[in-house]
């Protein structure tokens, strides 16, 4: 299986070819001095790899191997409900500041966006329990008997709108952060005076516990963080939540999951509703009102899904104006599931360490999925290991190891195969039932009743169903070359008038046409979902100031501060989508102003390497802001 030409092998390329002789060479990324061989893998290879990752120690290394203890970063997390100190004055960051982080964030396609900011800008941390918002709901939402006899209806009773906070579930009893980001009247300086709509802007996450939102820094325009694109819906005039998701940020000793439903449940819903409360509670003329808009990329298009799932079963008339899911594994129990393990059984999954993320949440750590205590976990017995930590992947979570940490742990050619980390009986019912050619393995016939409850498990947090039962439109972006989320996701849009896809959308559209891998379609797709903001707040409702109710005259009478005003009525949210992708292409809409002429561009931020949003600092590339990592360690791009 050899060639006659040998690249180098100790380089810092990853490299996991077969050649005809040679033994495996002890280099690593970090320390490239230490190469010295031209020395690669033997041919007894059963079958030829590519890794992100580099060469693991050798196996006696590994036995001596520690796993670090985790520990809170220098100076601590911020504080709970409180204003995140700031290098601006009153922790206020300027439109100007804002506006200025435009051109190096979305390069030649800033053109687009010329619209978007209006508001100053403050970053306060959120923090909230299931306890304490199952209380506040049962407060705001009180009723009793009434004179027919009818008893209460089920909102009343916060268990039954919010299943995933009851007693015993994976979230009663932990705390919940996240970053909340205010705009503020760039004249006043206080709140915007009016009825504000709400975003969740959803990140995937990090197995870094305090690489979160909520660890906003001082000054974002000389740190940009991971999280920096979350600033322009709040500049363009929504309160804008990011939540950091359970065991993260304020709840980091806790179990951490995966890839299930209600753990991005609990993790946002609760939060939005304490923001409703303090927001109000602070601000007389000031009311998070319930229009929504929800968003998201990879493991965050899945949780984008969740909540809004969940805001639904409030029942609360909230009103869903934009709603964006990109590279998302909608089809998690099905084509994900079997295109994912197959390749990794092949060894040409790029991030086999994904495996070790959504087999720890289906090994018995979370109560909420149903495989729990049965004796079928996702993660073979071998490697959920309570004697050796090192061949326990609950260790390795729990350490917070990141993607690359993870490398000497995980089997691996030649001496073993990715798929050694599951349970065998899992594992050949993937593997026969893509060979018989199936893509639902768990309803297939070569389902076992010794996987029965662990298929049951992740049948349950498929999302394709759930997609398709919304009401309102969806847009979404992925694409077609998606190596780690698999385009086949993707949901037949032509049964279900309310999946768009981006590309089909007027305008935005012609702008947006997702390419490339993982990483790079996650900088388009994070774009394109911005651009929504970007109409003028008098023709969309995604970011317009609707009045508050203000009887007494305190308020002023108008809605928006001097900023820009609307006292139109709401639109539906499907002409919302339409209007968003109309206006976002007009060089002419700034300041919030209705566009002049119809001249637009074309320039979308490009699908190279550097050209995405990539989990690493702005670098004054084109869409470089990080709400994608890179693929070859960093944790974000994970599905």
């Amino acid at each position: 299986a050899g060639g006659a030409m040998v690249p180098p092998y100790c380089t810092t390329t990853d490299n996991f070819e077969c050649y005809a002789e040679g033994t495996p060479a002890c280099c690593h990324m970090e320390n490239p001095a230490a190469c010295t061989s031209l020395t690669a893998p033997p041919c007894d290879v059963s079958r030829s790899t590519t890794s992100s990752t580099y060469t693991p120690d050798p196996p006696s290394d590994l036995a001596m191997m520690t796993l670090p203890s985790l520990s809170l970063p220098p100076g601590g997390l911020h504080n709970c409900n409180e204003i995140i100190p700031s290098d601006y004055e009153n922790g206020i960051i300027p439109k100007e500041v804002i506006s200025a982080m435009i051109a190096p964030i979305f390069g030649e396609a800033a053109a687009a966006v010329v619209g978007l900011v209006q508001y100053d800008v403050r970053a306060r941390k959120v923090c909230t329990t299931c306890q304490e918002m199952n209380e506040l709901w049962e407060a705001n939402n009180a009723c009793s008997i009434d004179i027919d006899g009818e008893p209460c209806t089920s909102k009343a009773f916060a268990t039954e709108v919010m299943p995933y906070c009851t007693e015993g579930s994976f979230a009663y009893g932990r705390t919940m952060s996240g970053l909340l980001l205010e705009p503020i009247d760039p004249t006043t300086k206080e709140p915007i005076v009016g009825k504000v709509a709400a975003t969740i802007f959803n990140n995937p996450t990090s197995n870094d516990p305090f690489n979160v939102p909520s660890q906003w820094p001082s000054n974002i325009a000389t740190t940009p963080n991971s999280f920096v694109v979350g600033i322009f819906p709040a500049s363009a005039g929504t309160y804008t939540l990011l939540p950091d998701v359970l065991g993260l940020g304020e709840d980091w000793e806790s179990v951490r999951s995966y890839m299930i439903k209600a753990l991005y449940q609990a993790s946002a819903v609760p939060l939005l509703l304490k923001a409703k409360d303090v927001i109000e509670k602070e601000n007389k003329c000031t009311e998070l009102d319930k229009r929504v808009n929800v968003m998201g990329f990879s493991e965050a298009g899945y949780a984008t899904i969740a909540i809004s799932h969940a805001i639904d079963m409030l029942d609360d008339d909230y009103m869903h104006t934009y709603t964006g899911v990109g590279g998302a594994p909608i089809q998690l129990s099905s084509v994900q599931l079997t295109e994912a393990v197959v390749k990794m059984y092949e060894g040409t999954f790029p991030l086999p360490q994904y495996l070790v993320r959504l087999g720890n949440a289906y090994s018995s750590t979370n109560g909420d999925v149903v495989n729990t205590d049965k004796g079928q976990d996702m993660i073979t017995a071998e490697y959920l290991d309570p004697i050796d930590e090192n061949k326990d992947v609950r260790e390795w979570v729990k350490a917070g190891l990141s993607y690359e940490e993870m490398v000497p742990y995980i089997p691996k050619p030649p001496s073993g195969l990715f798929t050694d980390l599951l349970n065998p009986s899992f594992l050949n019912m993937i593997i026969n039932s893509n060979d018989a050619g199936y893509i639902d393995p768990c309803n297939s016939e070569f389902k076992t009743d010794d996987v029965d409850a662990l298929c049951e498990a992740i049948v349950d947090q498929d999302m394709n169903d759930t997609l398709s039962s919304f009401e309102y439109p969806v847009v979404i972006c992925h694409s077609p070359e998606d190596e780690i989320i698999f385009y086949s996701n993707v949901p037949n849009t032509t049964l279900n008038n309310n999946l768009i896809m981006i590309e089909d959308l007027p305008f935005i559209g012609d702008i947006v046409k997702p390419s490339g891998g993982h990483r790079e379609s996650g900088g388009q797709c994070t774009f394109g979902f911005i651009l929504a903001f970007v109409a003028p707040p008098e023709t969309s409702n995604i970011r317009s100031i609707l009045p508050v109710d203000d009887p007494d005259g305190t308020c002023g009478g108008e809605a928006g501060g001097t900023g820009p005003t609307t006292t139109s009525s709401p639109t539906s949210p499907g002409s919302d989508i339409a209007t968003a992708g109309t206006l976002a292409t007009s060089s002419s809409v700034v300041d919030g102003g209705a566009s002049g002429t119809n001249s637009t561009t074309n320039t979308a931020p490009t699908a190279s390497g550097s050209d995405d949003v990539d989990g690493g600092e702005a670098t004054g590339s084109p869409m470089a802001s990080p709400t994608e990592s890179d693929v070859s360690g960093s944790d974000d791009v994970d599905g």
